[in-house]
């Protein structure tokens, strides 16, 4: 069967942010009534003019098509 994938970028923010646990526990309550299923995150950090962190969470998710 195949599957089909959808990526959804999560960010925290560029002073030290952390992920927002309400707004993340929403994006994969929505996702998830869509059909969608939770497959795995992927985590990257860029530097922002040397002195600031953002964060992204790539989350993937994937259904049956």
């Amino acid at each position: 069967m195949k599957k089909a994938y959808i990526v959804v970028p999560f960010y925290t923010g560029c002073l030290g942010g952390s992920l927002d646990e309400k707004k993340l526990t929403a994006t994969l309550n929505e996702y998830g009534a869509q059909g969608w299923k939770f497959a795995r995150s992927i985590h990257e950090t860029k530097r922002i003019a040397g002195i600031f962190a953002r964060e992204t969470h790539f989350l993937v998710f994937e259904r049956d098509q």
